[in-house]
């Protein structure tokens, strides 16, 4: 086969072959393409690999195609506001409406023009102007942020964003971020208005359209697709690695060669960063269901933890997408061949 792959392995990059998450895509969109929506914050988490990234681009794209939105994404390591000023000034679809100008702006670089009649003394200053002005066209505005975490930039986007929200302006917010980063984000003093917004919890992809999709691509029947597809459990970067080996390998069949390159992609590219932001408690948790057979009980007494740590630390694999708890009594692991790195790394503990 070409080495030209139509898989991606590369973070935050849009696949050639991509199996859309239409569910989350409507749930984000339907709410803020409503009249009156119930939020305009909304926050996609989940772990490092499931498609974030990907289905921001997505809803971003989505609006780019609209007269009256404008869709801005923004870089949270530099000044947020003064970020989201330039791009609205430079926006080819409404730059027109302030060239009738009555005075300037200038901060940091930056040069504005816009109508108005009393002084601009800051950056949020304008954006409450410009945002004013936009509300009375009717023109909507979406922020975007990839990989959201607490630093001073998003501190101060926060603190105008209450405020604009307060005045009832256009104005929306969509970001992802690790659910750790999410969590910290929220429990700060000035932040806790993220606490309220709506989070989308990405987990597993369809397995039947990585099935399809892997019959398409290597022109195998349905039950060799699927036995492909079941080695990736529906985690979106384990689709695109998997594929990615098979199709540079010329193969159709997951043997232990194949294996091997996906045990070791998959631990330098995800599971050691994933790893390594894990608290001692919850890598308890996981090495006792290497341990055991995963029931509750026994990760008890392997712990020795109390039921009501093992709760809290329960909770915080869950919603790292590293667990399910669906089974009663019992903790599964989400991500493919996850088990067997944590095996691996209780070795290393312990050899």
């Amino acid at each position: 086969m070409s080495l030209n792959s139509p898989f991606n392995v590369s973070f935050g990059e849009k696949p050639n072959n991509l199996i859309e998450r239409n569910d989350e895509f409507r749930q984000i969109t339907s709410v803020f393409d409503s009249e009156n929506p119930e939020t305009k914050i909304m926050i996609i988490t989940g772990a490092r690999g499931v498609g974030k990234t990907v289905l921001l681009s997505s809803v971003k794209k989505y609006y780019d195609n609209f007269k009256d939105w404008i869709s801005i994404d923004v870089n949270p390591n530099l000044d947020i506001l003064e970020q989201i000023a330039s791009k609205i000034y430079e926006f080819g679809k409404i730059k027109k409406l302030f060239l009738k100008a009555e005075f300037n702006f200038s901060f940091k670089g930056l040069v504005f023009s816009i109508s108005g009649d009393e002084p601009v003394s800051s950056v949020q200053v304008l954006l409450d102007k410009m945002f004013n002005y936009l509300k009375s066209k009717n023109i909507k505005v979406l922020v975007s942020i990839d990989d959201i975490a607490t630093n001073q930039n998003v501190r101060a986007f926060a603190h105008a964003y209450q405020s604009f929200i307060r005045e009832g302006y256009l104005l929306y917010f969509l970001a992802t971020g690790l659910y750790e980063n999410i969590e910290k984000l929220s429990n700060e003093k000035n932040l806790t208005f993220l606490s309220r917004s709506t989070k989308i919890y990405l987990g597993k992809l369809n397995l039947k359209a990585i099935t399809y999709s892997y019959m398409d691509i290597f022109k195998i029947d349905e039950d060799d697709a699927l036995r492909i597809a079941k080695q990736t459990n529906g985690y979106a970067y384990g689709y695109q690695l998997l594929g990615s080996i098979l199709y540079k390998s010329d193969k159709t069949k997951v043997d232990n060669d194949v294996l091997k390159k996906y045990d070791l992609f998959l631990d330098e590219n995800s599971y050691s960063l994933i790893w390594n932001s894990l608290s001692e408690n919850e890598k308890k948790i996981l090495y006792a269901m290497v341990n055991t057979n995963s029931s509750i009980k026994e990760i008890i007494e392997n712990t020795g933890m109390t039921n009501s740590s093992i709760q809290v630390y329960k909770k915080q694999l869950v919603r790292k997408g590293l667990v399910d708890d669906s089974t009663r009594g019992k903790l599964i692991f989400v991500l493919p061949r996850f088990k067997e790195f944590v095996s691996f790394q209780y070795k290393i503990e312990t050899v």
